[in-house]
């Protein structure tokens, strides 16, 4: 047989331990930091949409007011 299969496994220590758990604080960090990224991105999204509505509007209302010249 393997000498693989035989091992036995190997304890976890103290340090195994501890190193784990600074890994999973820095991918809790990064990933926070990542959220209020896109969260930032969203906001600017929302605010640009707004601009873009209000710019689309206001150009409907020009067009809606010549076309009532027009037919007048």
């Amino acid at each position: 047989m393997s000498e693989t299969l035989l091992a036995k496994p190997r304890r976890k220590t103290v340090a195994d331990y501890e190193a784990i758990a600074a890994q999973l604080l820095a991918e809790m960090d990064r990933l926070e930091k990542q959220m209020d990224e896109d969260r930032a991105e969203g906001e600017r999204l929302k605010a640009q949409t707004q601009v873009i509505k209000a710019r689309t509007n206001n150009t409907l209302s020009r067009i809606e007011e010549q076309l009532q010249r027009l037919s007048g």
